[in-house]
């Protein structure tokens, strides 16, 4: 399967290049996945590393995949993005997971609109543990019932 070299490979790079190998294995899962994707685009000044449609919403897309877990900074970046387009959602990935700050706090008083995912949901996807709908179904349905905006990878819980 390619985007299983794909992923294999992007783990031996390094830097600003695994980032743009993350781009391009993102784009290939999701089209095997049978989601609409738009590949990353720039728009006044944004960096968008993509974005998908499911259901009736645009899921803006951001991807790292750096040797730190992801911080309040960038996931703020995200937020901003998806507050000023209409009706639209988020779905940061991060392959190292979160700090434990971020998720204590982030969902705390906010409007829920952003998903967060790591390096085990989207390996488990890569590796046909879960189909990506899956997934997404049921990281909605956490958000949806329990306000949890990150949610376990083992789907049965």
């Amino acid at each position: 399967m390619r985007v299983r070299d794909l992923f294999i490979e992007a783990e031996k790079l390094v830097g600003q290049e695994r980032g743009y190998a993350f781009e391009k294995l993102f784009v290939e899962l999701m089209k095997i996945s049978g989601r609409p994707v738009e590949e990353p685009f720039k728009i006044n000044g944004e960096q968008i590393d993509g974005a998908i449609k499911y259901g009736a919403h645009y899921y803006l897309i951001e991807l790292k995949w750096t040797k730190s877990k992801s911080a309040h900074k960038e996931i703020s970046s995200l937020y901003m993005k998806v507050e000023g387009k209409m009706e639209a959602r988020g779905i940061f990935i991060s392959m190292n997971g979160y700090s434990s700050e971020i998720l204590e706090s982030l969902p705390k008083g906010k409007k829920l609109q952003t998903l967060l995912l790591d390096g085990m949901h989207i390996s488990n996807v890569i590796f046909g543990r879960y189909t990506f709908q899956e997934l997404l179904e049921h990281a909605l349905s956490q958000a949806s019932l329990k306000g949890e905006i990150y949610c376990s990878n083992d789907l049965s819980k």
